[in-house]
């Protein structure tokens, strides 16, 4: 594996800073990014922010529409349907590593992160419900072993959250992601590996019955 220079790891480092921002939903994302408020943000040049955009349409972040600029790549139905497909055959096969990996320690820290939104959805902080759903999710895959199909899961699901940013709005999907965290964590424990399969899919194809629940 080559090692990134300083130079690659600040622009690295930039764009995942820049990339949970979006994800967020603390930044204006209808329209075209303000290079201008990028640069007051990250505290860099106009060259820097060039190449941080750059990494991100690189991800599949924005999207580049020449002489107009970048903005947030916005899915199809279609590339939603697949994205979520390809999210089941993953997510499903993950879940007997987790549940093998998974000790008494990262159960019961993997239920103070499910309380931890649980009081986000109580308080109704927008920003704060993404941000604990994305952590409680990172730590569920941080014990998958296998570093490849993470990285795979990881990366169609920060598509997901692209493509759900406004479900959170909805406290009834709010409410629902609460208690599918409860659950997961009780299927774990009682070494339920289908309850668990079950779960996922049923959290996976929401969206189906309601095109704003949250993936």
């Amino acid at each position: 594996m080559t090692k990134k220079t300083i130079s690659e790891q600040r622009i690295a480092e930039l764009a995942d800073f820049l990339q949970d921002k979006i994800h967020s939903d603390e930044i204006e994302t209808c329209g075209f990014l303000r290079q201008n408020e990028l640069e007051k943000m990250l505290d860099a040049n106009r060259f820097t922010i060039r190449q941080v955009l750059t990494e991100l349409t690189n991800r599949n972040v924005l999207e580049h529409i020449p002489y107009r600029g970048h903005k947030v790549r916005v899915h199809s139905a279609d590339e939603r349907e697949q994205i979520t497909e390809t999210r089941l055959l993953l997510e499903q096969g993950a879940a007997g590593q987790v549940m093998m990996q998974i000790d008494e320690a990262g159960l019961a820290q993997l239920h103070e992160h499910a309380v931890i939104f649980a009081k986000t959805v109580e308080s109704g902080d927008l920003q704060a419900q993404i941000r604990a759903n994305y952590t409680f999710h990172s730590f569920y895959y941080s014990y998958c072993h296998n570093v490849f199909l993470c990285d795979l899961i990881n990366e169609l699901r920060e598509k997901g959250i692209r493509v759900s940013r406004n479900a959170w709005r909805s406290s009834h999907v709010s409410a629902q992601s609460r208690d599918e965290h409860f659950a997961i964590v009780e299927a774990l424990k009682n070494k339920d590996l289908l309850g668990l399969q079950n779960l996922i899919y049923q959290h996976l194809n929401a969206w189906k019955k309601d095109t704003n629940t949250v993936l």
